[in-house]
This record gives C-alpha cells, structure tokens and sequence, in this order.
C-alpha cells in the first residue's frame, strides 16, 4: 500500500511538471528533470546530488555566465577595464597601443613628438630657442650672424655707424650747409707741385683765413676740424714759447696741411728791439716748430703790426699782414667776428683772426661752410701766393695777394 502511494506521488509530481512545459520550453523541463530525479529500480526517485550545483551561480552553463561579471566572456570583456581586449584598450592610458600613444605625452612617437619640447625632433627644434638650428639663431642676440650684429650697438658695421652721433658720417655734421665736391681732397697730393701746396682750381676766387698766437689746442682743433670737414685749409701764425706746450696739436696741423707760420718766439714789440734780438726772435720761433713738426715756416706775421726799416731789414722772411681785421680779440663775439668777413671779402684777401678765443672758433664754424657755399676756396697763405703766381720776397709787407 505505501508503495503505491509513493508511486502515486511521483506521478502527480510528474503530471505537475508537463502542465508547466509550454511556459519554460521542453528542453528545459526535461532538463530539469534529468537533473532533479533519477529513478531507482524499484521506481523510487531520488535526488542527484552530481548535479546539484547548478543552482549555483559559480557554476553556470557556459551561454549563461555572461551574467557573472566576474567571469565575463571575452568578447564581454569590454566593460571591464581591467581586462580590456588589445583593440580596446585605447581608452586605457596605461596600455595604449603604439599608434594610440600619441595622447600620453609620457610616450610620444617620434612623429608626434614636437609638441613636447624635451624631445623635439631636429627639424622642429627651431622653437626650442636653447637650442636653435644655425640658420634660425638670429632672433638670439647672444649668437648673432655677423650680418645682423648691426642691430648690437656694442658690434655695428662700419655701413650702419652713420646712425651713431658718435661716430656721424661727413655729410652729416654739416648742420644743413653742403660739402664741397668729392673730388677736392683726392687732389690734393698732384704731382709736380711744391710741398704744402695742393690742386686746386685757379680760376676759383681765394682767400686766406689766418690765426695769430696760437697754439692753443682747445680753438685750434675745433677750427682743423671744420676746415677739413670743408675741404679747406688755413695758417697759423705760432708764438714758439707755446709750441712745445701744444705739440701735437702742431704735429697735427704739419701732417693735416696746414701752414705752420712764425710770430716770432716770445710776441715782442719789435720795432724796440735791435737787428740781433730781431733776427733771434724768428730763428728761435722756426727752430721749434720744425723739431716739434718737423716743417720750418716759410712767411712769418709781426706781433701787433709793429715795423720799421729795421725789422724789414732783420726778418729774413715775408711778411704777411691782413687787409680784414676781425677784432676778434677786442669783441670776442663770435657772431661780431663773422659779421667782419661775410660779405666783405673777396678774391685774394687776408683775414686776421686768433687762435685764443673760443668765440673764434665758433665764428669758423660757421664762417667756414658759409664762404665755401659762395664759392670761395679757403687756402693758406703760400697756396694763395702760388695760385696768384706771386713770388714772396723776404722782408717785404703783403697785406693781400691778388
């Protein structure tokens, strides 16, 4: 009796489990069943045990796993970043592929490597200014081409050095007045003429600026300066117990062309003086200018004017005189001084003027381009005898050559 009632049992549990196949499907009742009962001989059903575990989601089917985020298939890998598939692994700046490294500066391809100035590639180093490719090292003033040093005004270029006040080409130290022609200093060593006299073009008017008691480098240099800026020459008629004082400005004068001239040696009245002391006063004055410069004078000027016969006689030399007298000594106005020549002179004129006052030389500094723009060549006294073709006669009186 209890036999058949077990039996009964299980097939009212079978019937149960047929009533619910068309909702899980055959194949997963008898799934199902196979893995829940198995029948004894004598037609008892019994648990399977082998087969318990499947219940168990550690131990799932293959197809039914990929709910198991922790055994995730490999194509399902993808959500999990850290077990991402190579071609996946993009957006995992700890594993980028080679071609996707570019985005980590930590490992740039080479190509890619020029934004990352630590390894710019050779070409692309020009930015890096630590260390810029020779042709591109210009715009680094510490490594400048020699063309461009021109902008360093510690190393211009004798081309660009006009822009330097210090150093201002010819024609820009002119204050506006226009320099004589190029060619006049080019002809001034033409052969076949006597020392001390240069080319120049006779048919031009002359005159001879000339300055008394010098030397005195502080007026003389500034009126060499403008002459020659002019391409003018002038003569100084020198004290000789001044000369060694102001040497080179003498050697200065001798070398540039200058007339180096005798106002006897210690500036006497020599109208008082005998023929001894008046014959010692010039020698001794052309004995020191030519061992200072190494030129012996050639005219020489009586201090104030002062003659007689006895001076005439006692000179050994020309003597030059002035027909315009500045005053320049007397007014010491530069503006007084110029106003005394410009527009009164005229060809073969002397002028008197003196190498002591600093208004004197401010006067020659405008004097000097003034004259030349009127058309007058300005020479030294021996040029202007020479190009009027008078021969100088020691102990004659020249006030003008004409």
């Amino acid at each position: 009796m209890k036999k058949q009632l077990k039996t009964m049992l299980v097939a009212g549990f079978m019937a149960g489990l047929m009533m619910i196949q068309p909702v899980y499907g055959a194949e997963v009742t008898s799934a199902a069943v196979k893995q829940v009962i198995r029948m004894d001989a004598q037609g008892v059903g019994h648990p399977d045990n082998a087969q318990e575990n499947s219940s168990d989601v550690n131990a799932l089917p293959p197809e039914e796993q990929a709910a198991d985020t922790n055994a995730l298939a490999p194509a399902e890998q993808a959500a999990d970043t850290n077990a991402l598939a190579p071609a996946e692994q993009a957006a995992d700046t700890n594993a980028l592929v080679p071609a996707e490294q570019a985005a980590d500066t930590n490992a740039l391809a080479p190509a890619e490597q020029a934004a990352d100035t630590n390894a710019l590639a050779p070409a692309e180093q020009a930015a890096d200014t630590n260390a810029l490719a020779p042709a591109e090292q210009a715009a680094d003033t510490n490594a400048l081409a020699p063309a461009e040093q021109a902008a360093d005004t510690n190393a211009l270029a004798p081309a660009e050095q006009a822009a330097d006040t210090n150093a201002l080409a010819p024609t820009e130290q002119t204050a506006g007045v226009p320099l004589p022609p190029a060619d006049t200093a080019a002809t001034q060593n033409v052969p076949n003429l006597p020392a001390g006299i240069r080319a120049l073009d006779p048919t031009k008017p002359m005159i001879a600026l000339t300055y008394d008691d010098g030397p005195f480098a502080a007026v003389g240099n500034r009126i060499m300066d403008v002459m020659n800026l002019y391409g003018g020459k002038c003569t100084f008629f020198m004290v000789g117990n001044r000369v060694t004082s102001y040497a080179a400005e003498v050697q200065r004068m001798a070398r540039e062309g200058f007339e180096v001239a005798n106002h006897t040696q210690d500036h006497p009245n020599l109208k008082k003086l005998g023929a001894a002391q008046i014959q010692a006063q010039v020698n001794a004055c052309n004995d020191v200018i030519q061992a200072v410069s190494g030129v012996r004078p050639t005219v020489m000027r009586l201090p104030g004017g002062n003659k007689n016969n006895t001076v005439l006689a006692n000179t050994g030399m020309p003597i030059i005189l002035w027909n315009i007298d500045t005053n320049d000594w007397k007014t010491k106005s530069a503006q007084a001084t110029v106003n005394a020549v410009l527009g009164k002179v005229k060809d073969g004129d002397i002028v008197l003027m003196h190498e002591l006052y600093s208004s004197t030389a401010a006067a020659t500094e405008t004097l000097v381009p003034a004259l030349v723009s009127q058309g007058f060549q300005l020479v030294t006294v021996s040029e202007l005898a020479f190009y009027k073709g008078k021969t100088l006669t020691a102990g004659q009186v020249y006030y003008s050559i004409r």
